[in-house]
């Protein structure tokens, strides 16, 4: 049906957004900036926390996209 194919359409493109968002946050995690190191040489865990978040957070969204949309296609069978 129409629904399907709209459904395994956006599914396809979630997951596409998915890899991206986890490329992305790999590659935030494996960067450290200047302003989150400390004066005695080590690193700010907590800015660079506050810095990443946003990028799981994404990685996040995407994933219970797919579940969702998982669930509702799951409905149609």
């Amino acid at each position: 049906t129409d629904r399907r194919r709209i459904l395994e359409g956006e599914l396809g493109a979630e997951q596409k957004n998915l890899e991206q968002a986890k490329k992305e946050l790999a590659d935030q995690e494996g960067q450290v900036l200047p302003s989150e190191r400390m004066a005695t040489g080590g690193i700010s865990g907590g800015k660079v926390q506050e810095r990443v978040q946003p990028y799981k957070d994404k990685v996040t969204l995407h994933e219970r996209n797919i579940e969702a949309i998982q669930k509702e296609l799951s409905k149609l069978r």
